[in-house]
């Protein structure tokens, strides 16, 4: 690694000093590093737009800020910057600053001068007090013993982003428990929010990912009784928001208040592509009871970006059925490939009992495409006594894609299949799909084509972006999800059969026929 060009630039802005030395160490450190410490450099006119989050009408001398994952501070000049230019009464400004990253000390204490410097030609005093350690095993007691320690004025963080292992002592150390996988920018979310004080405001960019599915539903209520969310920023590009990283993440900042602090009923959410965009962003008012939702038993928050999303949101609203109502339930596929690859071939054995295997690749809209032959997937599983359990009774199904690729159009694809595709009593599921059945007796064709239509509209696509960040959708959510009635869907179903056609167009005009929608928007 080369040495970094470390000269103070007392002329320079601290943010704009923060960013060049953020930049050329982030230039010279492996992708492994990165995604190791989970570490992703704030550009400088997002943290401006964060900074500019924050409600700075108060008259306060002293200020008490926190960065828990500070990187090279650059958060934490923005943020500085904006209060000494917008508060004169200020004269005093003490930042707790934590990162993990040994080779970030000597960068962090240039940085530190610099912005000390600068804060004296103010005529403000600042004091950084820096730990290169992690904040939240700094900060185990108070959070362990759930005693809420309101230290902090401001609190303002680009977390890391990585999943934490079972058993980390860091998900523990909470007075309520938290369930299921868990990431790290979550834990500092929730570490974070305990250490408000009574007027206390956090500005936080994070992946979406914490706005549904089950392994965050513990969080969220946890989260959620400490402060008040109240506003939204998202960057509709998956890679725009640290394009220098490219990190595929769908990122949002977000804005919350201490519960202490008065409350709005409201929200604020606003869009740009990225961070070139910030300054023409589009910006929308909700009520917090139409973006907090409860489906099934999930807590969902809406985050609609546009029109069509905003009307699936109000739709699906209006819906009081789920798979569970109808007798229904989504299952994930049984066939872990690399765990039963002796049970695997790509051409049938005619001297032993081999079924179909389906792979996500097999699952297009409204079509099941096997075998394809231009892949190096095996089409076949054994049928055994010793492979009983990863092979499901051939029957009429609806296969669901578990994931999307960054570049898919669509998050949800929708197969039918009938029983009488095959000649097999038995089939495989690739792990990768789900699979959607009657617990009791078998589809009827209207009913798995009506279905089938449903998920692969553009409306039904819509609603699952106004919830999820992810690219997959679980099971879990699949069986929580809004309804219409099931003669509806089974209208929609005797419509698609009856036009022998697969085309979105056909679909998207049978949909919003059926619901009264706008046409503008397929």
């Amino acid at each position: 690694m080369k040495k970094f060009n470390n000269t103070l630039h007392s002329h320079k802005l601290p943010s704009t000093f923060s960013e060049e030395i953020g930049n050329e160490y982030s230039d010279n450190i492996s992708k492994d590093q990165k995604k190791t410490l989970g570490q992703f450099f704030t550009p400088v006119k997002v943290a401006n737009f964060m900074a500019g989050l924050f409600d700075l009408s108060f008259q306060k001398k002293k200020i008490k800020i926190l960065d828990p994952g500070c990187g090279v501070l650059s958060l934490t000049c923005s943020l500085v910057e904006r209060l000494i230019d917008q508060n004169q009464c200020i004269e005093k400004i003490e930042i707790d600053a934590f990162d993990i990253d040994p080779s970030l000390v000597t960068l962090v204490t240039n940085v530190s001068d610099n912005l000390r410097n600068w804060g004296k030609e103010k005529n403000v005093e600042i004091i950084l007090n820096y730990s290169n350690s992690d904040f939240l095993l700094s900060h185990k007691t108070y959070l362990e013993n759930g005693h809420n320690t309101p230290i902090y004025d401001f609190i303002i963080s680009n977390p890391p982003y990585f999943k934490v292992k079972k058993g980390d002592s860091r998900i523990s150390m909470f007075n309520s428990p938290l369930q299921g996988q868990q990431n790290i920018y979550s834990l500092f979310l929730l570490g974070a929010s305990k250490l408000l004080n009574k007027e206390g405001q956090l500005v936080f960019i994070v992946p979406r990912s914490f706005t549904s599915g089950l392994y965050f539903q513990s969080f969220q209520n946890l989260f959620l009784k400490e402060i008040d969310i109240e506003y939204f920023h998202l960057f509709n590009s998956r890679t725009e928001g640290f394009k220098r990283d490219k990190v595929l993440q769908e990122n949002v900042i977000l804005k919350a208040v201490s519960k202490h602090k008065t409350q709005s009923s409201k929200i604020k959410i606003s869009t740009s592509m990225g961070v070139s965009d910030l300054e023409l962003l589009k910006e929308k008012e909700f009520s917090t009871t139409q973006l907090f939702k409860k489906i099934g038993t999930l807590n969902i928050i809406h985050l609609p970006v546009n029109e069509l999303e905003e009307e699936a949101m109000y739709l699906f609203s209006t819906w009081n059925h789920n798979l569970d109502s109808f007798g229904m339930k989504v299952s994930t596929g049984p066939v872990v490939p690399f765990r039963c690859k002796s049970q695997l071939k790509h051409r049938k054995s005619m001297s032993s009992n081999y079924v179909p295997l389906i792979w996500m690749h097999n699952c297009l809209k409204m079509r099941l495409n096997w075998p394809e032959k231009k892949t190096a997937k095996e089409a076949w599983i054994l049928d055994n006594d010793q492979s009983n359990s990863k092979t499901i009774r051939n029957q009429n199904y609806i296969f669901l894609r578990r994931f999307s690729s960054k570049d898919d159009k669509a998050k949800l694809v929708a197969t039918p299949h009938l029983k009488e595709n095959f000649n097999h009593d038995k089939l495989g599921v690739e792990n990768h799909l789900n699979y959607l059945y009657k617990q009791e007796g078998n589809f009827e064709l209207e009913e798995i084509f009506g279905l089938s239509v449903l998920y692969n509209s553009s409306i039904f696509d819509a609603y699952i972006r106004s919830l999820s960040g992810n690219t997959q959708v679980s099971a879990t959510e699949l069986n929580a999800l809004p309804l219409p009635p099931m003669d509806t869907i089974k209208k929609i179903g005797s419509q698609y059969l009856s036009l022998n056609g697969s085309g979105m167009q056909e679909i998207d005009n049978i949909v919003n026929k059926t619901f009264d929608l706008s046409q503008k928007h397929t």
